[in-house]
């Protein structure tokens, strides 16, 4: 049977980024690295930004030059995946028939768009966006296309709109929710946001949900809502979130919870697996709880640990969350967890101008949970970072409102 020290199952930000911290600290182990796309490791958060608008092009996504895996004598079996993971054995069993015995294994298998169980779900110009060939394929949309349909405001669909609307196109969101960002943020913020788009030239449909695709020549033509609506489009784009991989790691008896679940060392209860990025459900010492994470900091990061880790370190995660988003004008950062919001503050007025943004102190139990910027100094973001990680109680919260006053000077 075919053997190696290290076997990463994933070709993302996580499974890319654990190679290279393996290497840094054992030039010698055998690293196989599987991966059921064509692509060597790369960048996805770029595919709804940079790489999306034509800012980027399709070299810088990867994370290294093909030459870096052949001197590293890291072995990539790219359009491969593994079919059956043995955890006590320590067998992965590949599509192609081969059996792999590894020492150390990292279950970096990302996640699938979710899709949309209505009628019509599978013609053609019906796009989600997750690999380097949908967002070529949502590009080549655009540039033919007049009008565009969005089901879905968070995230992605609000980037995919906002290029949508930048190259021309008349754009319509479809969100089920109050308002566009209504998930990771505060209702009022949520909704300024959506009134932003709308100025911006993106018609937003809120409180409304995709009840049919709209066929026309064998194609998609729009969406019908649940209300009768129709919303007419040459393409339609969902973002509606992702499935976390879960199912090998399931099978394998693995515990799983809305993601693999993992300690702060991203390790499983399995000694020797380990479990990054998009699909690890990972304990957070500062919140005291799991969480699972879809955002570029946290893949790398994990990734960085784990391949540490497996590699006889014994790092632990403990950083911030980290997301960004751009859209427009628009530079959106968050550090913390937004979803522990009992009070929001905001500090400096709601609102963009030529002075720059807002930003917003989410508190749970008198502590500051999180710090969202809307183009805010740096300065400031290094200053409330420092303050959530104190875990220190906010008596007076007007301080925090108060621009005149540095955030770190209210840590003791």
């Amino acid at each position: 049977m075919d053997s190696t020290r290290y076997l990463i199952v994933g070709g993302g930000l996580a499974g890319g980024s654990a190679v290279e911290a393996i290497r840094a600290r054992d030039h010698q182990g055998r690293v196989v690295l599987v991966s059921d796309e064509s692509h060597l490791p790369y960048d996805r958060v770029a595919l709804s930004k940079g790489y999306l608008t034509g800012r980027l092009r399709r070299e810088n996504l990867f994370l290294q030059e093909p030459e870096f895996y052949q001197q590293e004598h890291v072995e990539v079996l790219l359009g491969r995946h593994v079919q059956r993971l043995d955890a006590d054995a320590q067998i992965a069993l590949l599509d192609d028939g081969r059996e792999l015995n590894f020492e150390r294994l990292l279950l970096a298998t990302g996640g699938r768009p979710r899709r949309l169980p209505i009628p019509n779900g599978d013609l053609p110009g019906i796009h989600c966006l997750r690999t380097i060939e949908d967002s070529d394929a949502i590009r080549a949309a655009i540039s033919s296309a007049r009008r565009a349909v969005i089901v879905g405001g968070g995230f992605i669909g609000c980037e995919i709109a906002a290029a949508c609307v930048q190259n021309g196109l008349d754009t319509t969101i479809i969100e089920f929710c109050p308002s566009l960002l209504n998930v990771p943020l505060d209702d009022e913020t949520a909704q300024w946001i959506t009134e932003y788009f709308t100025k911006q030239g993106v018609h937003v449909l809120t409180n409304e949900s995709a009840a049919r695709f709209v066929e026309a020549d064998g194609r998609v033509a729009g969406v019908e809502t649940k209300t009768g609506k129709k919303i007419l489009g040459d393409f339609v784009a969902i973002g509606i979130g992702i499935a976390p991989n879960v199912e090998l790691a399931q099978e394998a008896g693995l515990p799983v919870d809305k993601g693999i679940l993992v300690n702060e060392q991203l390790e499983t209860e399995r000694r020797g697996i380990y479990a990054a990025g998009d699909v690890a459900s990972f304990y957070s010492p500062l919140y005291a709880k799991h969480l699972r994470l879809e955002h570029y900091d946290v893949a790398l990061k994990h990734g960085q640990i784990a391949g540490a880790n497996m590699a006889g370190a014994q790092e632990r995660f403990i950083d911030l969350p980290h997301f960004f988003s751009s859209m427009f004008k628009l530079r959106i950062e968050v550090w913390g967890d937004t979803t522990q919001r009992e009070v929001v503050v905001r500090r400096g007025p709601l609102g963009i101008s030529e002075k720059g943004g807002f930003a917003q102190f989410y508190l749970a139990q008198g502590r500051v949970q999180a710090y969202l910027s809307v183009i805010r100094p740096s300065k400031e973001a290094e200053a409330a970072k420092t303050l959530i990680l104190s875990r220190q109680s906010i008596e007076d919260l007007s301080l925090l409102s108060n621009e005149s006053v540095d955030p770190c000077s209210l840590t003791k």
